[in-house]
């Protein structure tokens, strides 16, 4: 790391040590540091007058150091430039001011029949009309493995993405080898390692997908996102919209969430209820390999940024395995899926919960009682239909997830159905989800905080007598 301090007023030391600085990083020399000493000549904001906090001493000696008149000085006592060719400039730039105002201020004003048009690309990847799921072939495959090869598929066809994050590059693959394997196939130019900076790794995204190019990028665990949620949320989910789809950030952050790891605090979040509450992100929870294989492809596909979270529990478990897709299956967003049909009770829920909720149902079915159980897939968008319709069918429902109770995205679910079907409904809406405390240490006290298969089964047997 070099550093230089400069009179940031001063046009050619700045020059003269931006352009060292910036020889220095493209002839492989490392990164600098640039201090640079300027003036506020302005208020801070238009309703600030900065004279209440300010003394004029202090105010005329900032105004003495303003960099244009300076620099007029300059140019002028050093026969650069004459008065004239300076007052020319001037006005050119004031025309160039002037003209950019009057362009703003006669513009129309936007059409408040399509203030949600760009908050999403309006192009669609694969869509759900006519969708229908084929019967995969393949090998029986893990989920890290199906994340693995959709990740390898997705780079061999498109020249523009490029993967990194911490330690995903090399013979590591990530903490859980999801990218292991790639370096070596496609090269340290496309599967790369990060700097362990998650603001770093999302904003570096942020300026290669305006530039056209696609990243897909790896945050550890979910724990570790929050650095990056400013760049999520302010710049991210917001680009597209606060441009009118002229600038976008299409990429992909794929994230390991959830608990049931004993990991504690810190390596078991669900972080799903903070990113729906976010216009402009997609976000994708899978809970099979052949779900998780073409949802990513889809999202490696898509116009829009998509937060795809990957739940650390199902990455080898037998229960999430299933044959693996081919290299052509890609899944709609918002299109849900009936995981088993009930006629008596509907569970909405999604990710590892998938499968507490069909072991609670086969359960049920014991005593008689049907459960259809609906995996979401997808939570933004949401496929409401599937929700609505399933109620409709069943009179009762029971949604399930990891996130707390408080706040979570059931909440929302619920709301919906309350204000759309509330006539169908047989029994109150009933929700079973994380305790809201955090993720303690140790298994005994994690699974008293997490929900279980005896807490559905539970909220079920309640619901089967209403």
């Amino acid at each position: 790391m070099s550093r230089y301090e400069v009179d940031g007023c001063d046009f050619i030391e700045s020059h003269r040590i931006a352009v060292e600085a910036a020889e220095r990083a493209r002839s492989g020399k490392g990164p600098s540091l640039i201090l640079a000493h300027t003036v506020r000549l302005l208020p801070h904001s238009s309703s600030d007058d900065q004279r209440k906090y300010r003394s004029e001493e202090d105010l005329s000696r900032d105004k003495a150091r303003d960099p244009i008149p300076n620099f007029e000085k300059y140019l002028l006592s050093n026969k650069f430039a004459t008065d004239d060719e300076i007052k020319k400039i001037q006005a050119e730039v004031q025309n160039q001011i002037d003209e950019a105002v009057d362009e703003v201020e006669t513009e129309p004003q936007q059409d408040p029949a399509n203030l949600l048009k760009y908050v999403y690309s309006p192009k669609i990847i694969i869509p759900v009309d006519g969708f229908k799921e084929p019967e995969h072939k393949g090998d029986k495959i893990v989920m890290v493995d199906a994340i693995n090869h959709a990740m390898a598929e997705e780079i061999e066809r498109n020249p523009k993405i490029l993967v990194y994050g911490e330690d995903v590059g090399g013979d590591k693959g990530g903490v859980f080898t999801a990218t292991k394997g790639l370096t070596k196939k496609f090269g340290w130019e496309r599967v790369f390692n990060s700097p362990l900076a998650e603001a770093s790794i999302i904003g570096t995204a942020v300026g290669l997908s305006v530039a056209g190019y696609k990243p897909v990028v790896e945050i550890q665990f979910g724990d570790y996102i929050w650095p990056a949620f400013m760049q999520l949320r302010n710049e991210v989910a917001m680009m597209r919209f606060r441009s009118n789809n002229e600038w976008a950030n299409p990429m992909v952050v794929r994230v390991a969430v959830g608990g049931y790891i004993h990991g504690g605090l810190y390596h078991s979040q669900s972080i799903d209820g903070f990113f729906t509450h976010i216009p402009g992100l997609r976000v994708v929870i899978p809970s099979t390999a052949a779900d998780a294989k073409g949802l990513l492809k889809t999202a490696c596909r898509s116009d829009d940024p998509v937060m795809f979270l990957e739940h650390k529990g199902l990455y080898r478990a037998s229960f999430a395995a299933s044959p693996e897709p081919d290299v052509n299956y890609l899944i709609p967003f918002g299109l849900a899926k009936t995981v088993r049909s009930g006629d008596d009770i509907t569970i909405i829920t999604w990710g590892m919960m998938v499968q507490r909720s069909l072991e609670a149902a086969r359960k049920l079915e014991e005593s008689g009682v049907s459960v259809e159980v609906v995996d979401l897939r997808t939570l933004n968008p949401l496929d409401k239909d599937a929700i609505l319709n399933s109620v409709r069918k069943t009179g009762k429902v029971l949604i399930v997830h990891e996130d707390t109770l408080t706040g979570g995205f059931g909440a929302e679910i619920a709301a919906i159905i309350a204000g759309e079907v509330f006539t169908r409904l047989d029994a109150p809406i009933k929700r079973v989800a994380a305790k809201d405390c955090h993720i303690p240490y140790g298994p005994t006290l994690e699974n008293a905080m997490l929900p279980q298969t005896a807490d559905v089964v539970f909220a079920l047997q309640e619901l089967s007598k209403f």
